[in-house]
């Protein structure tokens, strides 16, 4: 072929040339090198909230599937289950005592063979040996054998045990996990308007935080973080006082022996997580008057007229979750009171011999494991479509909506409904988006939060001229490669970069990753003043169900543990300061975990702001040719935030980096 003459060999020159110039320039912040050169084009605001496709369709496949295997789970758990069986006596026919219609009349339960675990039901509790004659299957060869009464008493609940403490310890003794598990859930999912009034604390907790972000940031700070390691402490210690009444109580130590265990572990949670928050509220109380000005700047543009109907919005799904927490909870309750007839292997006479008897079905126990997957599934999916809505109507107003310059001229016409906008692209294109993303990010800023601790949040570590860095790179090489080829993607900056491009997820997050990476040590990334705050606050509104469950499961009160199949709000309320016979110790994690996801519905509105307007506002620099002045479609409330932090932060951080590449520091 021909070769290039002078002026092309120049030209290809003067492109590597610039190539080697973008490379040096983002050579600290950049990953890759489409990373580097992925560079918003001006052309490219035509296609902003218009270029759609379907995406990711084999997740959305995935996820209806675990949806209708749990309606058929639900189906099959309303039709078998009875959470009646999770307090009251279930003979060895599997027979509910006081209910099933053979044993209508006969609400006891009655062990004839105190050695062995095998229960009758009876009307009243035998009190001499002329009382009648009970038949169980425990004779030789697994054959029925009759035996006379002896005396016993209603000590415990709906059970008639025999006066030797001995003896009735051994009946009452909890031998498995899964039994002791299943009662103490059940106490807590049967109770659906507490469970309502626990989970509408940190709704309303979320609201009045949002307002008061906008108002007094900091003094909002304060008080959620001081507040709540009072409260956790306060918590600990009454769990301490709590354990001392309960080991008063007869037979309590035999019946639940897993929640003596787990007890000091949660109270020293409890301390734990409330040093953590003081300590937090100490060490960033300097930073909060930084964030002061990004608050007010993230809930101005969430209580614009424009996107305030996201409020309204949010509140509706974050009720939608409350209510699909409800049926959870009572599907989950009716799924653990499902019983099998099981062939056990029992000593009978000197000889082993197999027996028929009832137990839990260990096939709704693997249900209950696929349900428990697919409930943090649709709450994670509800989640990211909430933020994906958000973003995409606080997208509109940035580069779509009417809007205004200094001068008061109108710069740009846009469509009027943003909010029917953003739903119907939602349903038509990126649902399956969702479904990955509501998968995956949580296990993901998981793993990658517990590698912050050992490797640095910096690309290219094996071509720093850091020698520390440089063996972190090779000792945690695996970790390393799955953050830059999977974990770092999982964040919330995707929920805005799928709005306004609609790429299918991986592609929209590998844009929005380049895009803030070559803006780091340019343009101060507003997440920045607002994250951990946000995150600590979301913490803490979520952390008031535990709180509230704490103190309103405490106990089935007033002696009447096993004999009240429910306990209502009222009641709950009504009982605050009575002595604990119950305590819900068993049940606290998996509420917390329901608070922390109905809080988030509405705190999710501030991170998701700051990533918006950050990413937005990148966009429109670069677009404009990559000063701020040159910026076309930001506000004038963001471009003074932006010059109040001034160029000093996105300056430091760039120095840091440096400084610390070259020397660990």
């Amino acid at each position: 072929g021909r070769r290039p003459g002078p002026e092309g060999a120049r030209h290809a020159m003067s492109r590597a040339a610039a190539r080697n110039a973008v490379r040096e320039q983002y050579k600290f912040f950049t990953a890759t090198e489409e990373e580097a050169f992925s560079v918003f084009g001006r052309a490219e605001v035509k296609g902003i909230n218009r270029i759609r496709q379907v995406t990711d369709t084999h997740c959305l496949v995935a996820f209806v599937v675990v949806v209708v295997v749990m309606l058929w789970l639900d189906a099959q758990a309303s039709w078998l289950g009875n959470p009646r069986r999770l307090s009251q006596p279930i003979d060895f026919r599997g027979k509910l005592c006081g209910y099933d219609e053979e044993v209508k009349e006969q609400k006891l339960g009655y062990h004839p063979n105190p050695l062995n675990d095998m229960l009758v039901c009876v009307k009243a509790c035998p009190k001499t040996a002329g009382d009648g004659n009970f038949t169980l299957p425990d004779g030789p060869q697994g054959k029925d054998f009759e035996r006379p009464a002896y005396p016993t008493s209603k000590i415990y609940g709906q059970l008639c045990l025999p006066l030797d403490l001995d003896l009735a310890k051994q009946i009452i003794a909890t031998k498995s996990t899964q039994s002791e598990m299943y009662k103490a859930l059940g106490v807590v999912f049967t109770s659906r308007s507490v469970i309502l009034v626990i989970l509408m604390v940190p709704l309303v907790t979320a609201c009045v935080f949002i307002i008061a972000l906008l108002f007094v940031p900091t003094a909002a700070s304060v008080v959620a973080f001081s507040t709540t390691a009072v409260v956790l402490a306060l918590v600990g210690m009454l769990m301490d006082l709590d354990q001392a009444v309960l080991a008063e109580v007869p037979l309590y130590h035999e019946t639940h022996p897993l929640m003596l265990k787990a007890a000091p572990y949660i109270r020293n949670g409890c301390y734990l997580a409330a040093v953590v928050f003081l300590c937090f509220l100490v060490m960033y109380f300097p930073s909060l008057a930084r964030s002061h000005r990004v608050f007010e700047e993230c809930l101005a543009a969430i209580i614009n007229k424009n996107v305030f109907i996201t409020v309204f919005a949010s509140l509706a799904i974050s009720l939608l979750r409350i209510l699909f927490i409800l049926h959870v909870c009572s599907t989950v309750a009716y799924m653990m009171s499902i019983t099998n007839p099981v062939q056990v292997k029992v000593l009978l006479f000197g000889e082993h011999h197999w027996v028929e008897r009832v137990a839990w079905s260990p096939l709704f126990l693997k249900g209950l494991f696929f349900y428990t997957f697919g409930t943090y599934w649709v709450l994670e999916f509800m989640a990211f479509c909430n933020k994906y809505i958000t973003a995409q109507v606080l997208c509109h107003t940035y580069f779509s909506l009417k809007a205004l310059n200094s001068r008061g001229e109108e710069i740009r016409h846009g469509q009027q409904s943003p909010v029917y906008y953003a739903v119907t692209s939602l349903c038509r294109y990126h649902l399956g988006s969702v479904a990955l993303g509501a998968l995956l990010a949580f296990p993901c800023r998981t793993i990658r939060f517990f590698m912050s601790f050992f490797v640095p949040d910096r690309p290219n570590l094996q071509n720093s001229l850091n020698q520390q860095f440089r063996i972190a790179y090779y000792l945690f090489y695996p970790l390393i490669r799955l953050d830059l080829e999977v974990l770092r993607f999982f964040k919330d900056s995707v929920w805005v970069m799928l709005p306004l491009k609609g790429y299918k997820y991986m592609d929209a997050a590998r844009r929005a990753e380049g895009l803030l990476n070559r803006c780091r040590g340019k343009i101060p990334n507003l997440t920045k003043f607002t994250g951990r705050i946000d995150a600590f606050i979301n913490i803490s509104v979520g952390l008031t169900s535990l709180v509230w469950t704490f103190f309103l499961f405490r106990e089935r009160r007033h002696g009447k543990y096993h004999e009240v199949e429910e306990i209502n709000a009222q009641q709950a309320l009504g009982g605050l300061f009575i002595p604990p016979e119950h305590s819900p110790l068993l049940a606290l994690p998996v509420m917390t975990a329901f608070g922390f996801w109905v809080g988030s519905g509405m705190l999710h509105l501030v991170s998701i702001a700051s990533e918006t307007l950050t990413i937005c506002y990148c966009i429109d620099v670069e677009m404009a040719g990559g000063t701020e002045t040159d910026a076309l479609y930001v506000p004038q409330s963001l471009k003074d935030c932006y010059k109040d932090l001034g160029g000093g932060e996105s300056e430091r951080e760039l120095s840091e980096l440096i400084e610390a590449d070259a020397t660990g520091l």
